[in-house]
C-alpha cells in the first residue's frame, strides 16, 4: 500500500496544471477547518460567481482524473483487498457466540461479588456496633466506678475544714479527667441522674481547687511558691486556664480594684488620675509577682494570661462603669492630662508584657476591651475643641483686614513685625505643643498647619488690596505695610523648614516612611510656592507707589524749562534743575530707610524698575521739550530771515553769545546727566536702566547737531 502522504501529493500533483488557472487557493481544500462560508466570503472579490463556479468544476474535473490515475497506479492493491474480505463475515459468527458467552459468566461474577460484598459490609457494620456497645458498656461500668471513686474522694479528703492537699487534688483531677472521657463514650447509654452527677462532681473539684488556688497565692507571697507550681499544672491537666484566670480576677484582682477605681477615689486621690493609676499599677507587684513569674517570665506553664484575662478585663471594666467621668472631653487641657496619664499607664502594660514576646503585646492591643476601652476617648471631639480654640484665637487676628495696632513697633527678632503673622505663628507652634498635641490625631494637627498658613494667604491678599485703595488711613503708611508683610513673608518662610523638621519630630514613628517624607516636603514647597507670590505683588504694589512719589509731577517740571529761558537773559546752566532732586529723593530715601528690612537684592530689583519707568516717561518729555525747542528756533531764523530780506548770513558777534534754545539744551544735558550720575550712586549701570543710554544720547547729539549747523 502506498503511504496516504504520498498519495495527497500525488492528487495535488495531477491538478496543477488546472490549478494554475483557477481564481482560488486550492490549499484551502487541504485544511482541517475547511468551511464552506468562509471559503466564499473569502473568494468574494472573485471577478464573478460563474467563473468561481466554472474554476470549481475544472478543479472537481482535475481531482477525479488524479483519482482514477492513482486506482490505476495501485490497481493491484485494489484487487486484493477485495480478495482478503471474503468469507470474513463467517469467521466473525464463529467467534461471536464464545465471546458472548465468556461475557454472561463474567457479569454473574460480578454479580455474585457485589451481593458478598454487601453482605460483608453489613456484617462489619454489625460487627462494629457491637464493639461499640461493648465500649459502651465498658466506660459505662468505669463511670459508675470513678463516680464512688471521685465522690469518696471529695468527700474524704477535699471536704471539711482541714487543709487540702496538691496530692489528693492531682489524684482528683485524674479521676475527673478520666470520667469525663468516658462519660463522652457512654452518653447515650446514661441517665440524667449520673449526668446531673457528674456535673456536680466537677463543679465540687473546682471549689477546691479554687480554695488551694487562692492558699497557694497566699502561700507563694510568703516564699513558698511549690503550691502554687502544682496548682497551675493541675489547671493545666484539667483543660481549665480560664477558670483559673476567672478564679484570680473575682478572688484577688476584683476586691482590690473595687477600693480603688471609682469616682469618689478619683475625687480624693490627690495625684489625680495619675495616681489611681499608680494604685492600679501597684496590685502587679503587691499580688502577681510569682504568678507572672511562673507564666508569663517562663514557659513553664503555657496557657495562661493572667495580665489581659484578669487584671485588665477586671480594670477596663471598672474603669468604663464606675469611673467614666475621665472620658468626657469638654475641658481640652483636663482631657490631654487624663489621655496622656492613660497612655503611659496602657504602655505600662505593654511593656510588662514585652518579656513574653511580640504575639502577647499583639493579643493584648487587639483585644476587645482594650479596643473598646481606646473608643471611649473622642479624640474627634477633643481636636474639634483644641480647633475652636487656636483657630478662633487666629480668626479675631484677622477681622478686620486692618487695624491701627496691627503693625506693631518695638519688637524683638524673634517677632514679627504685623500682628497676624504673630497669631498664625502662636496658631502652628501650639498644634504641636506639649499639652494639646496628641500623635492618635497627627493628620488633623497636620492638616490645621496647613490650613493656617493658606488663612494667612488670604488675609495676605486682602491687606495688599486695602494698601492700594484710596481710603488708606493708618497710623502707619502704605509702605510701611507692605515692607512689613515683605519682611514677616521672608521670615515666615525661612521658618517652613524648622516647621517640617518640627512636624516629622512629631509624627508616630510607625508613620515615618519615606513616602511620608516626600509628601511632607511636597506639601511644604507648595506653602513656600504661595508665600513667594505674595512676595511678588508686593515688590509690584511698592513699585507702583514709589513711581507715583517720584514722576507724577516731577518729570513734567521739564515743560517748564522753556518759559525759564527764554527771554529772561539767565546765565549759561551749569547745575541740574530741582526736579531731578526731586525724583531721586524718594529713591534714596527708599533705599535708605528699607535696605536693612527688605534686602539689597530686593532693593536693588524695586529701584531698578521704579528708575526705569521714570527713566522712560523722562525720555518722552526731553524728547518732546527739544522738539518744541528745535521747532522754535526754526521758526525765529525763518522770521529774522524775512525781516533782513531773504539774507541767511549771521553776523559774527552774534555767534559768540549762547541763545536761549541752546541753554536749554545745556540744562537738559546738566539734569540728564546728573540723573546718570546719581543712579550710578545707587549702584546702577546704564544699561540696567531702560532707556537711560538713550536718553543721555539724545541730549548730547542734540548739542552736537546745534554746533555742526553753527
Amino acid at each position: 500500500m502506498h503511504d496516504p502522504v504520498k498519495k495527497s501529493a500525488h492528487l495535488t500533483a495531477g491538478s496543477t496544471s488546472t490549478a494554475e488557472k483557477l481564481c482560488f487557493d486550492k490549499n484551502e481544500f487541504m485544511k482541517t477547518n475547511f468551511s464552506v462560508d468562509e471559503f466564499l466570503h473569502k473568494n468574494r472579490n472573485a471577478p464573478s460567481l460563474e467563473q468561481l463556479r466554472d474554476n470549481l468544476g475544472l478543479y472537481l474535473k482535475g481531482l477525479r482524473a488524479a483519482m482514477i490515475d492513482l486506482i490505476n497506479e495501485d490497481y493491484a492493491d485494489f484487487v486484493n483487498l477485495s480478495a482478503n474480505l471474503v468469507g470474513l463475515d463467517q469467521n466473525i459468527k464463529t467467534i461471536q457466540q464464545p465471546l458472548e458467552q465468556f461475557r454472561s459468566d463474567i457479569e454473574s461474577i460480578h454479580g455474585l461479588i457485589d451481593e458478598n460484598v454487601t453482605e460483608l459490609r453489613a456484617q462489619l457494620e454489625e460487627k462494629r456496633q457491637l464493639r461499640e456497645f461493648k465500649r459502651g458498656l465498658q466506660s459505662l461500668k468505669k463511670v459508675y466506678e470513678t463516680i464512688n471513686k471521685l465522690q469518696d474522694l471529695i468527700d474524704r479528703k477535699l471536704s471539711g475544714e482541714q487543709p487540702i492537699k496538691a496530692v489528693d487534688l492531682e489524684r482528683a483531677a485524674l479521676d475527673l479527667i478520666q470520667l469525663k472521657f468516658h462519660e463522652k463514650h457512654c452518653s447515650k447509654h446514661l441517665n440524667p441522674e449520673h449526668q446531673g452527677k457528674i456535673q456536680q462532681l466537677e463543679g465540687q473539684l473546682h471549689q477546691h481547687l479554687r480554695r488551694f488556688f487562692n492558699n497557694a497565692l497566699s502561700q507563694a507571697r510568703n516564699s513558698a511558691p511549690e503550691s502554687l507550681e502544682r496548682c497551675l499544672r493541675i489547671y493545666i491537666t484539667l483543660n481549665a486556664c480560664d477558670q483559673a484566670e476567672s478564679a484570680f480576677r473575682e478572688d484577688v484582682v476584683a476586691p482590690y480594684m473595687a477600693g480603688v477605681i471609682g469616682e469618689q477615689q478619683l475625687q480624693n486621690s490627690p495625684q489625680g488620675l495619675a495616681g489611681i493609676y499608680s494604685k492600679i499599677l501597684n496590685f502587679i507587684s503587691l499580688h502577681m509577682t510569682d504568678l507572672l513569674r511562673l507564666t508569663l517570665y517562663s514557659d513553664k506553664f503555657p496557657g495562661f494570661n493572667f495580665v489581659v484575662n484578669s487584671y485588665w478585663s477586671d480594670v477596663e471594666t471598672r474603669l468604663e462603669l464606675h469611673m467614666n467621668s475621665i472620658f468626657a472631653p469638654g475641658n481640652s487641657e483636663v482631657f490631654y492630662v487624663k489621655y496622656k496619664c492613660t497612655r503611659d499607664f496602657l504602655g505600662k502594660i505593654e511593656e510588662l508584657l514585652t518579656c513574653s514576646g511580640e504575639q502577647a503585646v499583639t493579643f493584648y492591643r487587639q483585644h476587645k476591651q482594650t479596643k473598646n476601652f481606646e473608643a471611649r476617648w473622642n479624640l474627634p471631639v477633643y481636636f474639634q475643641i483644641c480647633f475652636q480654640e487656636i483657630a478662633g484665637k487666629f480668626e479675631a487676628q484677622l477681622e478686620p483686614v486692618l487695624l491701627d495696632e496691627s503693625l506693631k513697633d518695638n519688637l524683638t527678632d524673634k517677632d514679627y513685625k504685623i500682628s497676624a503673622f504673630n497669631a498664625a505663628m502662636e496658631a502652628m507652634t501650639r498644634c504641636w505643643a506639649e499639652g494639646v498635641y496628641l500623635p492618635e490625631v497627627f493628620p488633623k494637627f497636620y492638616k490645621l498647619n496647613v490650613q493656617t498658613v493658606l488663612r494667612l494667604s488670604r488675609w495676605i491678599t486682602d491687606a495688599i488690596a486695602l494698601s492700594k485703595g484710596s481710603n488708606f488711613s493708618k497710623p502707619y503708611t502704605r509702605n510701611q505695610l507692605l515692607i512689613a508683610l515683605h519682611a514677616d513673608i521672608c521670615k515666615l518662610d525661612a521658618y517652613l523648614p524648622e516647621l517640617q523638621q518640627l512636624i516629622i519630630k512629631s509624627v508616630p514613628t510607625e508613620q515615618r516612611t519615606n513616602i511620608f517624607s516626600d509628601v511632607l516636603a511636597k506639601s511644604m514647597s507648595c506653602l513656600a510656592d504661595t508665600l513667594a507670590a505674595h512676595l511678588t505683588n508686593i515688590q509690584k504694589t511698592l513699585v507702583e507707589l514709589l513711581i507715583g512719589e517720584c514722576e507724577t509731577e516731577n518729570v513734567r517740571q521739564v515743560n517748564d524749562l522753556p518759559r525759564l529761558y527764554r527771554k529772561t537773559n539767565r546765565e549759561v546752566p551749569t547745575r541740574c534743575s530741582s526736579y531731578v532732586e526731586q525724583m531721586l529723593r524718594p529713591l534714596k530715601a527708599f533705599a535708605q530707610q528699607n535696605e536693612s528690612q527688605l534686602g539689597t537684592l530686593v532693593v536693588e530689583q524695586i529701584l531698578s524698575e521704579v528708575a526705569s519707568h521714570i527713566t522712560k516717561a523722562y525720555f518722552n518729555v526731553v524728547s518732546d521739550v527739544l522738539t518744541s525747542v528745535q521747532k522754535t528756533e526754526e521758526s525765529l531764523r525763518r522770521l529774522r530771515n524775512v525781516k533782513s530780506g531773504g539774507s541767511a548770513t549771521v553776523s559774527t558777534g552774534s555767534s559768540a553769545v549762547m541763545s536761549d534754545d541752546d541753554k536749554i539744551r545745556v540744562q537738559l544735558r546738566v539734569d540728564v546727566t546728573s540723573w546718570r550720575q546719581e543712579l550710578g550712586k545707587l549702584n546702577f549701570q546704564a544699561t540696567q536702566i531702560d532707556r537711560l543710554v538713550e536718553l543721555t544720547n539724545m541730549v548730547e547729539d542734540s548739542i552736537k547737531l546745534k554746533d555742526n549747523s553753527a
